[in-house]
């Protein structure tokens, strides 16, 4: 920490004095020997003294418990615990949100890129700092309404990748496809339409995903996907409910 304020000091200094209007010609050089007082990191000091509680109070916040998991969550493919878990919360709270925010969607299908997930959950406590390290990007919920055609085109997308962070579809891989999707139990129909809760980075095209493009339409909620997860926990555990969550066989290979 001190050698970066040291730094920014010089940085400042720099362009302080390049940005004056009058220059000087260096003619001659001189050296000397300068002894370097202990007053010199005074400043320094005061700085990391106004910043240490910040950073104490940070501290506190990352370390504290927010709910309790049976079983250590790690995703894998074509699905695992902890794909099957981010999924079926985001889709959970999405709903909650829109009608919250009294949108008119209703989204019936969840997705969260496999690349976005960064960690995993351990078993026993879950904190604060355990959801950054999982989510550590600002990346906001958003609904993204396409017709049947797209849907299959997304699913199809899904199952070439080998299986991702999906929920309310359910389908089998064949010859890298999706073969028997269907949502909420109801095969796609290409004429109607789905809403599908996401983060901003895919509904902009993120990780190749094309399915979202010129869709029907596209809301932003302004919510944080890690905030609503924080959330989430701190309400199980309020409800005294621990995190259990196990595949189902919702994507799998024929």
């Amino acid at each position: 920490m001190r050698q970066s304020f040291s730094y920014a000091l010089l940085i400042t200094w720099v362009l302080i004095s390049v940005s004056c209007k009058t220059y000087f010609v260096q003619e001659s050089y001189e050296t000397k020997n300068i002894s370097v007082s202990e007053d010199a990191g005074v400043l320094d000091s005061s700085i990391v003294n106004l910043y240490l509680p910040y950073k104490q109070l940070l501290e506190k916040d990352m370390n504290r418990v927010i709910s309790f998991s049976n079983e250590e969550m790690v995703k894998n493919k074509p699905e695992s615990n902890l794909t099957n878990f981010l999924a079926d919360l985001l889709l959970e709270q999405g709903g909650i949100e829109a009608k919250n925010q009294g949108l008119d969607v209703v989204p019936v299908v969840s997705f969260f890129n496999y690349g976005g997930i960064r960690s995993t959950l351990p078993k026993g406590n879950i904190t604060v700092g355990n959801i950054y390290e999982i989510m550590p990007f600002e990346n906001e919920m958003v609904y993204v309404v396409i017709n049947g055609s797209k849907m299959q085109e997304f699913l199809d997308y899904v199952a070439e990748k080998g299986g991702d962070s999906l929920g309310g579809a359910r389908f089998k891989i064949k010859d890298n496809k999706a073969a028997n999707a269907t949502i909420n139990g109801e095969v796609i129909k290409a004429d109607k339409s789905y809403c599908v809760v996401t983060n901003d980075y895919v509904a902009a095209g993120g990780d190749g995903l094309n399915a979202f493009q010129n869709p029907e339409q596209l809301i932003n909620s302004g919510a944080k996907i890690r905030d609503v997860l924080i959330a989430y926990l701190e309400q199980k555990q309020k409800d005294n409910e621990t995190i259990l969550v196990k595949p189902d066989g919702r994507i799998s290979y024929e």
